[in-house]
């Protein structure tokens, strides 16, 4: 058993540098935690009297990680989960934001997207890698996006882009072998497993549900782009349309906008539906494993010495 981490800004002052890991929801939670190379002690964390956060420590290849989750999602939770994180750990300098979210059933350089995969943000034309797709004003009865969202770490870009050339070369998926850590025969991780890939069924986005409730196995696809954040939840296959269009988006989801706010980060999420009228939980364990799988894996792209200098670029 590895030595516990002393994670706190009294101990290990503003010289070592530490890694955010954020996920919203008890399933990416659980996930992040099966990723964790190590496992260390909380329990000396000297938490800021203002921070309400509930924190795992751990590390993944020698990088510090700080896991921490939200009590509710959306935009306003995740902002508020940053700002108190940043109080007890100073010495954070950027991090991931990991989960579930609504693909866009668009085709990329990946070929369609589809439930399992995952999309990772990345800049794109004039959009930084997330849009607040909600956030704007009504103009003459046509509605303008205002505002941007400050781009992610260039550290994780590039991390991003080595992986993508790993994956390219490579005969066994490391992001599938990630995967492969969670013990889907454990009761407790049965939410994890993949469901099928005849499970995965796209509807004509005029196609409403009457009744509501009624070998890509080894390769995870992964699509990297434009990542709309907001506080509304999707589930119109046409609204998801008419917003996606516009900015060449790639999948929906609600806590981004929030962190972003706060400091740099790459987002991750794992495609769990497809932001129409047959959204189901039936996906999200496997998508919030995807996710995690692949933000593990970048941490393999990333000097331990990383940051030499400081700064989150």
């Amino acid at each position: 058993m590895a030595m516990a981490m002393v994670a706190h800004k009294s101990s290990l002052g503003l010289s070592v540098s530490l890694w955010a890991w954020i996920c919203p929801l008890e399933v990416e939670q659980m996930a992040a935690m099966e990723m964790l190379d190590e496992h260390h002690s909380s329990s000396s964390i000297q938490q800021s009297s203002g921070d309400h956060n509930v924190y795992k420590l751990g590390s993944i290849n020698g990088h510090n990680i700080v896991i921490a989750g939200l009590h509710l999602p959306g935009n306003c939770s995740a902002a508020a989960v940053v700002a108190q994180m940043t109080m007890t750990f100073p010495n954070i300098r950027c991090g991931v934001l990991v989960g579930i979210g609504g693909g866009v059933p668009v085709t990329t350089d990946k070929g369609m997207i589809r439930l399992r995969h995952v999309v990772a943000s990345k800049p794109t034309g004039k959009h930084s890698g997330a849009v607040q797709y909600d956030h704007g004003k009504s103009i003459a009865g046509h509605f303008e996006r205002t505002g941007a969202l400050p781009y992610p770490p260039t550290i994780l870009l590039n991390a991003a882009q080595a992986l993508e050339v790993e994956r390219a070369r490579a005969v066994d998926d490391p992001v599938w072998l990630n995967i492969q850590r969670i013990d889907t025969e454990h009761p407790q991780f049965r939410r994890f497993r993949f469901p099928g890939a005849a499970k995965d069924h796209l509807y004509r986005p005029e196609y409403r549900r009457q009744r509501p409730g009624l070998s890509c196995e080894s390769f995870v696809v992964v699509h990297r782009g434009i990542i709309a954040s907001g506080e509304l939840v999707v589930k119109d296959a046409e609204l998801r349309d008419c917003l996606a269009e516009q900015d060449g988006l790639l999948c929906f989801e609600m806590e981004a906008a929030g962190a972003l706010s706060g400091f740099p980060c790459l987002v991750i999420r794992g495609i769990s539906d497809y932001c129409d009228s047959h959204k189901n939980d039936e996906w999200q364990g496997y998508a919030a494993a995807a996710a995690a799988a692949y933000a593990r894996q970048l941490f393999y792209h990333i000097s331990r010495n990383w940051p030499s200098g400081g700064g989150s670029s």
